[in-house]
């Protein structure tokens, strides 16, 4: 796939080659939804196709075991599914043994992207956080968690952006909104006490955020900061608020991005949402980010992962670089 300059071009090659991959080897497993507006879905009987494994039976059935059917989004049977990206890399490292192959490889930032040794590592797909007070836990897509630090892994592919916080886009139908919704500024609304509508149901985000981010909680916030970063800080908070206690330096949020996607370029969707988390951090390297192409190179020169660097070219245009 040749380099585009923008979102368009790049989702309109990457659904073309999708669908050669899905012509290929899917033929008789997808869903029959068009092929001119969306990438190959899955019948929902062979999604586990939608992981790049092995030939090897066993070790096939370990990667695919790395994450419950239960923790499976809504569209991971999509061809285009970053979840399934995920799973197919990091569920094999693990299986195989090799979070070492990791360990070289430096964010765009020179630190390390992961850990600087995966002696004592453990990996955990779409691990849920308990220490926030949240309703509904935060997911990490892939946590890392050493012996004394943990990296909080947001895998991209196809996506244009972060996610944002939802209390702004709550509709007077929801049965939250009365109570929940916010205008987008971090100050007291519709009779709560407190200043975020989050905390206002014991969410603790805001008794951690101005440690690592150069907020002030204890006066109004016009507009609110954390609503377009809402995503990077959650993860944030899953690296550094663990069930013995808070310390902003234990851990760091990586981002693996596909390289050929536009929005993560400077100016794109995503760049917007990450300069200024980068910018408003308190803490050096709490926010680092690397491509899937920088990984595929680190695993390139392994034999028992030929398959996956193959795959990852062959499916989804990720070339060694």
């Amino acid at each position: 796939m040749q380099p585009v300059v923008d979102y368009t071009g790049y989702e309109r090659a990457l659904r073309g080659r999708l669908w050669e991959w899905a012509d290929r080897y899917h033929r008789d497993e997808l869903d029959g939804g068009s092929r001119d507006s969306r990438p190959p879905v899955l019948n929902s009987d062979v999604a586990n196709s939608a992981v790049l494994v092995p030939s090897d039976a066993a070790m096939a059935r370990d990667i695919v075991a790395a994450l419950p059917k239960r923790e499976r989004h809504r569209w991971f049977r999509s061809l285009k599914s970053s979840q399934a990206l995920a799973q197919s890399v990091f569920g094999a490292v693990a299986a195989f043994g090799r979070l070492d192959l990791l360990d070289g490889i430096a964010a765009e930032c020179g630190r390390p992207a992961f850990l600087e040794s995966a002696r004592g590592t453990s990996l955990v797909l779409e691990h849920r956080v308990g220490t926030l007070g949240e309703p509904r836990a935060t997911s990490v897509d892939v946590l890392f968690q050493g012996s004394s630090r943990r990296v909080a892994i947001e895998c991209k592919f196809a996506e244009r952006g972060y996610g944002t916080c939802s209390r702004p886009r709550l509709k007077p139908g929801d049965p939250t909104y009365p109570e929940q919704h916010c205008d987008g500024n971090y100050q007291v609304q519709r009779n709560r006490s407190e200043r975020c509508a989050l905390a206002e149901i014991g969410v603790r985000y805001w008794a951690y955020l101005p440690d690592l981010f150069e907020w002030e909680a204890g006066g109004d916030l016009v507009p609110c900061p954390l609503s377009p970063v809402y995503q990077l800080a959650r993860n944030a908070l899953a690296a550094t608020v663990t069930g013995v206690g808070f310390d902003p330096t234990s851990g760091h949020v990586l981002t693996v991005y596909d390289a050929r996607n536009p929005e993560f370029a400077p100016g794109g969707m995503a760049w917007r949402q990450y300069d200024p988390a980068i910018a408003a951090c308190r803490i050096p390297g709490l926010f680092r980010c690397v491509t899937w192409q920088r990984v595929a190179a680190a695993l390139a020169a392994t034999p028992e992962l030929a398959y996956l660097t193959a795959g990852l070219e062959g499916k989804y245009g990720i070339a060694p670089h």
